[in-house]
């Protein structure tokens, strides 16, 4: 856990300036001003995805508004650094906050609440057993895609270390194994692998899903970042995919250690609701890759975010 998450409360209204889930799956709506005498406490997740912002942009990009159901708040604000201390103590988890009258209603005091995940010093990281799972179905043909994820991916093989293990798993049509579990210094042959992707047929989501976390746990580090890099536009068509049964499987998997990070890429088909609700329940996060310049800041400026620290 490496980025923040700021709540924003007031002392008599929580206001209603986030987005809530609506009844309806997959849609969101504007959260209704709460009445904070008769509900004085609130409850919020401080996972550190920042897809959204990097999503919108990409709209914004593109001369195109984001639709509403892409803008998460939390993930706008979680995008940038606040330069918090880091957290003092036995615990992982630092809290800063201030206190300040609220512009649009001077009556009323606004709290900002930040929360600090501790940073792990380059000489404490655990080694990591990572299984990059990569869709190379025929949605992924365009050169926002599969291209901009090898390049991405390449990013990464240069930060791994002798230490650290790798293993390439595709799906299209079926699951395959590009790259067996690998020692993360030898570079050349992670980078060949990657180079050597193509795309073409359907999408087996789930086969891919599968096969990825048995090379986890075969290859399992205790003490390690055993985790599942999931790189896709998020479009399951194939084989048993629906959500609760896709949620189940990366939960069971998260109890035996293996965490899910999630990738998202492209237009069209990306599948934003899904791909961050299954980091959620992996203990990962999700992000969204526009260009080369956010692969740099996801993969090698923000690697922290590869480690859980609680």
């Amino acid at each position: 856990m490496h980025k923040y998450l700021v709540l924003f409360l007031t002392t008599a209204l929580l206001l209603g300036c986030s987005l809530d889930e609506s009844d309806e799956p997959g849609r969101y709506s504007d959260s209704t001003l709460v009445n904070g005498i008769n509900e004085p406490t609130s409850t919020f997740s401080i996972d550190a995805d920042g897809a959204s912002y990097s999503n919108a942009r990409r709209f914004l990009n593109d001369g195109i508004m984001p639709p509403p159901d892409a803008l998460r708040t939390e993930e706008l604000i979680n995008y940038f650094d606040y330069d918090y201390p880091q957290p003092e103590g036995p615990h992982p988890i630092g809290l800063n906050g201030e206190v300040s009258r609220c512009p649009w209603a001077p009556a009323h005091k606004l709290i900002r609440i930040g929360i600090k995940g501790q940073t792990i010093e380059e000489e404490d990281i655990p080694p990591s057993n990572l299984v990059f799972l990569i869709d190379v179905s025929g949605s992924m043909g365009s050169v926002r895609k599969l291209p901009l994820l090898q390049e991405a991916f390449k990013l990464l093989a240069q930060e791994l270390t002798a230490e650290d293990r790798v293993a390439i798993v595709t799906y299209a049509g079926q699951a395959g194994v590009a790259l067996p579990s690998t020692a993360g210094d030898q570079t050349e042959t992670i980078i060949n692998a990657i180079e050597g992707l193509t795309s073409g047929g359907s999408t087996a989501g789930a086969d891919g899903i599968n096969t990825a976390y048995e090379i986890a746990l075969e290859n399992y580090i205790e003490e390690g970042n055993n985790r599942v890099i999931l790189a896709t536009d998020g479009d399951f068509n194939v084989g048993p995919s629906s959500t609760e049964e896709l949620v189940q499987l990366i939960e069971e998997k998260r109890e035996q250690g293996v965490f899910l990070t999630v990738l998202g890429f492209g237009t069209g088909n990306l599948n934003d609701q899904l791909m961050e609700q299954i980091a959620n329940n992996g203990n990962g996060t999700y992000e969204y890759i526009d260009n080369q310049q956010q692969a740099e800041k996801v993969l090698v400026e923000e690697l922290g975010k590869l480690y859980t620290v609680a």
